[in-house]
């Protein structure tokens, strides 16, 4: 059957087998909850805050995180009010991040009144597609 496929797509116009192959690679690219496997952003969102997009943070309770840095997560609900206190990024005020189909807590919403937001997402309980 794979020969089938490869006979295919040597057979396709070159433009037509790249825009493919781009679109295979996207969605090569999800982000999904652990639990429930729900896609909650992309990997292409990745972005470093504060010098970089992994940090290991510790709450006042001496629960550690480790946390990556990521500029949309579509795919998380935001719940509660701001707030400033104990912030791991100086100037930004957070809020709880759960996975929008089965509630789990999946890291924290952070942003400032600049309008400047990112989400920083607990990494052992999402899973990436990789290559």
């Amino acid at each position: 059957m794979a020969e089938v496929v490869d006979k295919e797509r040597k057979s396709l116009d070159p433009a037509l087998d790249r825009l493919l192959e781009r679109e295979q690679q996207e969605r090569k690219d999800y982000i999904y909850c652990a639990v429930c496997s729900s896609v909650i952003g992309r990997g292409a969102d990745r972005i470093e805050v504060n010098g970089g997009h992994d940090h290991y943070c510790i709450n006042p309770h001496g629960l550690q995180f480790h946390i990556g840095c990521f500029q949309e997560a579509l795919g998380c609900e935001i719940e509660g009010s701001p707030q400033a206190a104990d912030s791991w990024f100086m100037g930004f005020r957070w809020r709880i991040a759960n996975c929008g189909e089965c509630r789990r807590h999946l890291g924290w919403y952070f942003d400032r009144k600049d309008t400047t937001y990112f989400y920083g997402l607990i990494l052992n309980r999402i899973q990436h597609d990789q290559d």
